[in-house]
């Protein structure tokens, strides 16, 4: 197909790209929300194995899956003619997969193995996703004006958390049902993900590219890889933003466990667990709000800033909670707990967007690529914290969370607003601060 070549036509394309990517980035979200990394995954696998260290292995599969095929596709992202097909056709391809959990959980006779398949689909769920995610976002830079791109993912996130809230309350519906059984509940949560992911998939299909160079010149992959730290090295505060995000990453390690906490110290029956899955749901929601108004009056270094004290708060809580007897504390307690773990799932925005502000718009896919990269090592802190769990307790986990939170915070009060222009506007459809 001929790309667009005059300042109409590119126009008319920006205006087709923002509600295709809208569309798919909603419907996206409230896809995943069926299959909830800190929420859903960990309360189905813990279900089905009774193991913390198989929910930290899904939780570290969630990051290091996608991470491990941009790492792969990373180097040709310049060499793709025809970006729309290519994210549109991959996206397809993979986000069907859960469908497969049907027949697996109504045939398959061992709880475990149940367990495993879902494992080894969620992980190829998450590669296809890697594999889309940095062409994405370059046609995204490419295609949307600067000043319409903060408000196309301000309404990702505002519509997409309002779906992700409808495929809560399914959840928890299903999760509370009496006449269905564990395979029957998480079969129709697993389809409903399918079908509204792949319906995001074929929002992709409307999509269409603009005039861009595309290389030809075959890409060294250890030439590649062997350059990145100097990208670090030239830009000191972009270097600020990666140890503060690693950090965070440390104290987010209890992310996956603070339902299974709730349900083991608390003796939570299957109803007040499936409430702290829907609260937890609706704190990303929440997050998505509160978030993109800091972002939006204050600057992004202060979603940033404020994730790290609700991201200290956390687990300061949680010690406090295990001072007393868990059968004697109200479930209440947990509510505010859950919400908040939510919230700080969705401080992404704030590092991506104050991550475009600080580096250079031509140099931004490789800058995104290092940020995601830098944490993969950190991901595997899930299967640790899941491990010493099983050993000996909550404790350890929930101490080094704080100790990381504390110093991601310390680190992150010496962020300040970026010099002059800058690109990514705001992650919320919120008027500009006066």
């Amino acid at each position: 197909m001929q790309q667009p070549t005059d300042p109409q036509e590119m126009a008319r394309v920006g205006r087709r790209n923002f509600k295709a990517l809208l569309t798919e980035g909603i419907l996206f979200t409230m896809g995943m929300a069926f299959v909830d990394v800190h929420a859903v995954v960990p309360v189905f696998i813990y279900a089905y194995t009774q193991s913390s260290f198989m929910a930290g292995l899904a939780a570290t599969l969630y990051t290091a899956a996608s991470v491990v095929t941009e790492l792969f596709i990373g180097p040709y992202v310049k060499r793709i003619k025809n970006v729309p097909r290519y994210v549109s056709v991959f996206a397809m391809l993979f986000r069907p997969l859960p469908l497969i959990m049907i027949p697996v959980l109504l045939l398959a006779s061992s709880n475990w193995t149940k367990a495993v398949a879902f494992l080894v689909i969620y992980a190829l769920l998450r590669g296809g996703d890697g594999l889309i995610y940095v062409s994405w976002n370059d046609l995204f830079g490419r295609s949307i004006d600067t000043r319409k791109r903060g408000l196309l993912l301000g309404y990702q996130q505002l519509f997409g958390g309002m779906g992700a809230l409808l495929g809560g309350i399914m959840v928890k519906a299903l999760l509370d049902h009496p006449g269905l059984t564990n395979d029957q509940r998480y079969a129709i949560i697993f389809s409903s993900s399918a079908l509204v992911l792949c319906l995001s998939a074929a929002a992709l299909f409307f999509a269409r590219d603009i005039p861009h160079t595309v290389s030809k010149e075959k890409q060294n992959h250890r030439q590649y890889y062997r350059a990145l730290p100097a990208y670090v090295r030239k830009n000191p505060v972009f270097g600020r933003v990666i140890i503060i995000r690693l950090l965070s990453t440390t104290a987010n390690m209890i992310a996956p466990f603070v339902i299974l906490f709730g349900q083991s110290h608390l003796a939570l029956s299957t109803h007040q667990v499936s409430t702290l899955v829907y609260l937890q749901i609706i704190g990303g929601l929440v997050g998505g709000l509160i978030w993109g108004f800091v972002s939006s009056r204050y600057g992004h270094h202060r979603v940033i800033q404020l994730s790290q004290l609700t991201g200290l708060l956390l687990p300061v809580a949680i010690l406090l909670l295990l001072l007393f007897p868990g059968p004697t504390l109200p479930v209440f307690l947990l509510w505010p707990l859950v919400m908040i773990n939510g919230m700080n799932l969705n401080n992404w925005a704030g590092f991506m967007n104050y991550t475009i502000d600080v580096v250079p718009a031509d140099e931004r896919p490789v800058y995104l690529l290092i940020s995601n990269l830098a944490i993969v090592p950190f991901s595997f802190l899930t299967i640790l914290a899941g491990m010493l769990i099983d050993a000996i307790g909550y404790l350890p986990i929930f101490v080094a969370s704080a100790l990381a939170a504390a110093l991601a915070l310390g680190r992150s009060t010496k962020l300040t607003l970026p010099q002059g222009p800058y690109e990514s506007q705001t992650v919320m459809p919120l008027p500009p601060a006066d």
